[in-house]
């Protein structure tokens, strides 16, 4: 216990392995499901719970979602700006990332911009066109060190 400072629920991922065993993004489109889970974590953990998810196809049903996962004592949910058939290669839906953020009350931690940073003041362009000032950053980074430190 002393080693873990959160749990992070990751229903985001879109990997086949993933939806083929219920996991991930499998869960978006069971917000029973979702919601069991993430109440029973909030009730018996003394740590806090955040999630992932990717958006839904549909503006209303990705708000839905988040007052629910924002309803259950979550304590902020990355938000993957695209759907789960969505790759890299596609552009993140900013303005529903944007919507989230006007929606509930907790901190919304914006994702899924990769490959618009190639250095480290497009972290902060990023940021804004989110619409967020709390940022989510993996996948590239590891190529690009700079985009992490400026002192690099």
């Amino acid at each position: 216990k002393d080693d873990v400072a959160a749990i992070d629920v990751n229903m985001g991922c879109p990997k086949e392995f993933s939806l083929k065993g219920g996991m991930g993004a499998a869960l978006l489109t069971q917000p029973d499901k979702i919601k069991q889970i993430l109440t029973r974590l909030v009730k018996e953990s003394s740590l806090p719970i955040t999630c992932k998810i990717r958006i839904l196809p549909k503006l209303e049903d990705t708000l839905d979602l988040v007052r629910l996962i924002a309803s259950v004592g979550v304590r902020a949910v990355a938000v993957h700006g695209r759907t789960k058939e969505e790759r890299s290669r596609d552009p993140v839906h900013y303005d529903v990332i944007r919507e989230v953020t006007k929606t509930i009350s907790i901190p919304v931690i914006a994702n899924g911009g990769s490959l618009m940073v190639t250095s480290h003041d497009d972290i902060e362009s990023f940021k804004v066109a989110a619409g967020k000032g709390h940022f989510l950053y993996a996948l590239l980074s590891f190529n690009n060190l700079s985009t992490i430190s400026t002192t690099l």
